[in-house]
């Protein structure tokens, strides 16, 4: 099987390194019998999509074949949330490539690996939901209050967003 391994830190400070993960990762593989293809280091927060610019690399590695599965220490390694955790891997999966975090029970090349990946995805679509419904119950009652909802007035751009925010606050 080969494997890309992804390590990531959020700064440079303290004991923050990639090669502590990346230790574990060549260990994890070598137990596995598994044959490394490359190593993906990025230097930056989980949130700072343009700094992962190794993550991205390796979706595209993904994407041009070669690949049979991605190896991280922790999910919160590679995902910045649980949508983000769900879209990638399901972007994976239909490039037939399969996850792992070894240090959590997350492998999506076995069957209990999927149901917890399909928890998470529920979760993560009812946190979506819980944030809309009080982000329109906030403006509901701002609205009731007779505040002014939106930007300030100014471009029309703006006043578009104002006025979207003002029909969907009923």
């Amino acid at each position: 099987m080969k494997v890309a391994l992804y390590a990531r830190v959020s700064t440079k400070v303290g004991d923050q390194t990639p090669e502590n993960q990346l230790l574990l990762l060549r260990q994890y593989a070598n137990q596995m019998g598994w044959e490394t293809v490359n190593e993906y280091v990025d230097l930056a927060s989980a949130t700072d999509l343009r700094g992962r610019v190794q993550w991205r690399k390796l979706l595209d590695q993904v994407h041009k074949g070669g690949v049979d599965l991605v190896a991280v220490v922790k999910l919160d390694r590679a995902f910045r949330s649980a949508k983000d955790t769900y879209d990638t891997l399901a972007y994976l999966d239909t490039h037939h490539v399969g996850f792992v975090a070894i240090t959590q029970p997350v492998d999506t090349t076995s069957s209990t690996g999927k149901l917890i990946i399909g928890v998470l995805a529920a979760v993560a679509e009812f946190e979506r939901a819980l944030i809309v419904e009080r982000t329109l119950e906030g403006l509901a009652r701002a609205k009731a209050q007779g505040k002014r909802l939106g930007r300030p007035p100014g471009s029309k751009d703006k006043r578009k967003r104002s006025r979207y925010l003002l029909r969907y606050a009923k």
